[in-house]
């Protein structure tokens, strides 16, 4: 297709670029750059890496990464005390909302009643004190959305996501990477989810979790996903004497905070007092919380694809503790380089693959779960081979880029004019 004859469309996402590792932000940058031998493909985000202090990383304005425009937008000045005081006025929708999916009646109240404005314009106000709110982005989009073929908008939890999609609900393709959490629950999304044009899950699980919420008014939607991409791995002398690595590891890659790691250094630190192990724990990506000083656990901070392949493939296995995952970028690396993964049962999303997968990959749901399946899967394992085979055919079945892609090309051509 000749370059003049591309159509333009954007994708709208907290961070972007090579020096951020979130699972939504990787999502949004491999769609994007596949996408570029069909779309001029911009994507808007902020200038943000540190999601706790949202302090600029980046220059606010254009930069061009692998033929992608990322255009940086200035956030709000986050003022924390100010944020957490009007988030806390704002919890009546969403507590609500909330109650009623615990009791199990959710589905048929938003099935009467599919959009709620309790606490909706407090809500707002917490959207735009948020640290990935721009005023500068949202009226970029404004002043040029008809420029577009389709606006991709990344995660329900981007502020960005909600007020892009409230002004050009029939040009917007919706990606929630949605998980079980408090924010899902706001009434703003009840007008969100039931307006965009369509939205685009990961799994059928996330699909059915937002189907409960929203009931039978939410909007068409799909299953869309994401491919994986491997890079070519750093060699295993470069990556044992950067991170100075045991030859015994076990390996967490993603957000070391506390909503991503749970218990997983407590519990590993138990099993270690309790067997004669030198394992260890690496986990690796950027610090957003306190550094455990334990000389079992080793931290590599940030690295390279090319050395987080290298410590996938060198690892005894995977672990993901997260609670709260649309998919799992991490567990399916692992899976397509043959590792054995170990996750937390208690998200259902990384529990299906599990069991979809015949077990390739093993899940945990308590302690003394976790402890057995710990020592299960670095001493018990009686065929590695045929584990490794089960795991790369799951993913090549269900995680086909040319299968994903045509689904998401689909979706866009179908976009209004």
């Amino acid at each position: 297709m000749a370059l003049h004859h591309k159509e333009k469309i954007c994708l709208v996402v907290c961070q972007y670029g090579n020096e951020v590792n979130g699972g939504a932000e990787i999502h949004c940058k491999m769609l994007a750059e596949r996408l570029t031998p069909y779309y001029h493909v911009d994507v808007l985000t902020s200038t943000v890496i540190n999601y706790n202090t949202f302090q600029p990383y980046y220059q606010v304005g254009l930069e061009i990464i692998n033929q992608v425009n990322v255009r940086r937008f200035e956030s709000t000045p986050f003022d924390r005390v100010f944020y957490d005081k009007i988030a806390k006025s704002s919890k009546l929708g969403r507590k609500t909302r909330r109650m009623f999916f615990r009791t199990g009646i959710l589905r048929l109240i938003a099935n009467f009643i599919p959009k709620w404005d309790l606490s909706i314009e407090s809500e707002k106000e917490v959207l735009k004190a948020h640290g990935f709110y721009s005023s500068d982005l949202v009226g970029f989009v404004k002043k040029n959305a008809n420029d577009y073929k389709s606006i991709i908008l990344f995660s329900s939890s981007n502020p960005n996501t909600f007020f892009v999609g409230e002004m050009f609900p029939e040009k917007c393709i919706s990606i929630p990477t949605a998980h079980h959490d408090g924010e899902l629950f706001r009434s703003l999304h009840t007008h969100l989810f039931t307006s965009i044009r369509h939205i685009a899950f990961n799994t059928i699980e996330e699909q059915k979790l937002c189907e409960n919420i929203f009931g039978k008014s939410m909007s068409p939607s799909s299953i869309v996903a994401v491919g994986v991409e491997i890079a070519e791995a750093e060699s295993k002398e470069h990556i044992f004497e950067k991170f100075n690595l045991p030859e015994n590891y076990i390996l967490y890659f993603g957000r070391i905070s506390p909503e991503k790691m749970g218990k997983l250094t407590e519990w590993f630190l138990a099993y270690k007092r309790n067997k004669r192990s030198d394992v260890k724990l690496v986990l690796t990506g950027r610090l957003f919380m306190e550094k455990n000083d334990d000389p079992d656990i080793i931290y590599t901070g940030f690295v390279t694809e090319a050395e987080k392949i290298a410590l996938i493939e060198n690892a005894r296995f995977v672990i993901n503790p997260s609670e709260r995952e649309s998919l799992s970028l991490l567990l399916l690396e692992a899976m397509t380089l043959g590792k054995p993964v170990l996750v937390n049962g208690k998200c259902d999303v990384m529990k299906q693959h599990c069991i979809k997968s015949g077990f390739a990959c093993q899940y945990y749901v308590s302690k003394s779960d976790f402890l057995q399946k710990l020592d299960f899967m670095l001493y018990k394992i009686e065929d590695p081979k045929a584990i490794a085979t089960k795991a790369q055919d799951y993913v090549k079945k269900h995680y086909d880029w040319n299968t994903i892609l045509g689904k998401l090309r689909t979706l866009i051509e179908s976009t209004p004019n």
